[in-house]
């Protein structure tokens, strides 16, 4: 598989700094979402500068120019997003342009000219889709007319499920909803992870963390997105608090939660899978199938262990060890746990 894994809202302008960018690849991530106040060509120039020697990729979310094209509906937005590409193509770590985040449906024709004007420009063109609670009318049409007519590079959502007051129950239906539609384009499919508290949501656990990730890889995503890298300025509103970094540029307990997972557990394991074909649900478990000799076991719950019971397996994967090891068919998962078994 080849995977990507991403964090949004990067250092802001005054912490952006070659040794920033390191701490950030050291934490087992290869590309960077601006944000975070790097809102103009010249930070962002120096971001990418930052990024190229961390050996990180960039995707650039934060060009405003790109933001006044995307809302201008009478004018043709290829020459200005070609004027943006050519701006940081210079740069190895330019990856490519996010055009517009959480469009609704009335915006789809705009985005769609967007995503041909930065293709055309030979990059990577990226929009965002809302959850479906978030969306007018069914969420499969919203996310089908996107894919049908945008035609992005990537098809990526963001669905924030650890609530202050319990758990939302609608995370895993968005994640097959929009992980069919990839299927069917042949695209992708990007997702972000929560990493910290914020209005209405609380601080996921490092099981909980590692159980987005986990059934992210179980639906076949190819994209794990962070939100947040750094901690949003509180002036922002939404009651942010500590993400990976906080406001002061301290790690956090779980910046060495997401340095594991991604480094020990997450590429590793994902150097082994390709062929996704399909997921199932039994009980308290999830099945990816990844071509016809891998299973991808995932325990479908982040707060308790679950039992797991298969017929046929010969050997587990030792991400330690990169080697498969035998083992037996019955064995727990513990909660937001998974197990790659051949």
């Amino acid at each position: 598989m080849t995977l990507t894994i991403a964090a949004f809202w990067p250092p802001p302008p005054h912490e952006t700094t070659a040794a920033r960018y390191r701490e950030i690849a050291d934490a087992g991530i290869d590309l960077v979402i601006t944000g975070n106040y790097l809102n103009d060509r010249v930070i962002l120039r120096h971001a990418l500068a930052c990024a190229e020697e961390a050996g990180l990729g960039v995707l650039v979310a934060s060009d405003p120019r790109v933001d006044v094209v995307m809302r201008e509906l009478d004018v043709d937005p290829a020459p200005l997003i070609g004027r943006v590409v050519e701006d940081y193509r210079p740069f190895r770590s330019f990856r490519g342009l996010s055009l517009m985040d959480e469009p609704h449906a009335g915006q789809f024709p705009r985005v769609a000219a967007g995503v041909a004007a930065v293709r055309a420009a030979g990059a990577l063109a990226y929009a965002n889709l809302f959850p479906s609670h978030a969306t007018d009318g069914p969420y499969d049409a919203y996310v089908g007319e996107f894919t049908r007519l945008v035609r992005p590079d990537v098809l990526s959502f963001d669905r924030y499920p650890f609530l202050a007051d319990g758990f939302d129950e609608g995370y895993l239906a968005d994640l097959a909803t929009v992980r069919e539609h990839a299927r069917r384009a042949g695209l992708p499919a990007w997702m972000y992870v929560q990493t910290l508290a914020y209005d209405g949501h609380r601080e996921p656990t490092a099981a909980e963390l590692a159980w987005q990730v986990n059934t992210a890889l179980a639906y076949g995503y190819t994209g794990i997105q962070y939100f947040t890298y750094w901690t949003p300025d509180p002036a922002r509103g939404e009651g942010f608090r500590s993400a990976l970094i906080d406001g002061a540029g301290v790690p956090t307990e779980r910046y060495g939660m997401v340095r594991d997972l991604n480094t020990r557990w997450l590429r590793p394991v994902a150097a082994e899978l390709s062929g996704w074909t399909s997921v199932e649900r039994t009980g308290d478990v999830l099945v990816g199938r990844y071509g016809e000799r891998r299973l991808f076991v995932c325990n479908a719950r982040h707060d308790e262990p679950a039992e797991v019971t298969l017929d046929g397996i010969g050997a587990a994967f030792d991400p330690a060890t990169g080697a498969y090891e035998p083992c037996g068919t019955t064995f727990t998962l513990a909660p937001g746990a998974a197990r790659l078994v051949r």
